[in-house]
């Protein structure tokens, strides 16, 4: 965002009663597996900050 890297990952936890739990991740310490898929596209998206909605939205 405004030309400077921004992170924006969803993520998806089970635990041990198989129940799942979903989000945007912000933070983690994972202490014995990660798995991780990665996408790299071609081009640039950048954001901007929409006052009147008060998102941060995609600029392409």
């Amino acid at each position: 965002m405004n030309n400077e890297f921004y992170c924006h990952i969803h993520m998806s936890a089970g635990n041990e009663k198989g129940e799942t739990y979903g989000g945007h991740l912000n933070r983690a310490i994972v202490s014995a597996t990660c798995e991780m898929i990665i996408n790299i596209i071609d081009g640039r998206v950048d954001r901007y900050f929409d006052e009147e909605i008060g998102l941060n939205l995609f600029k392409f």
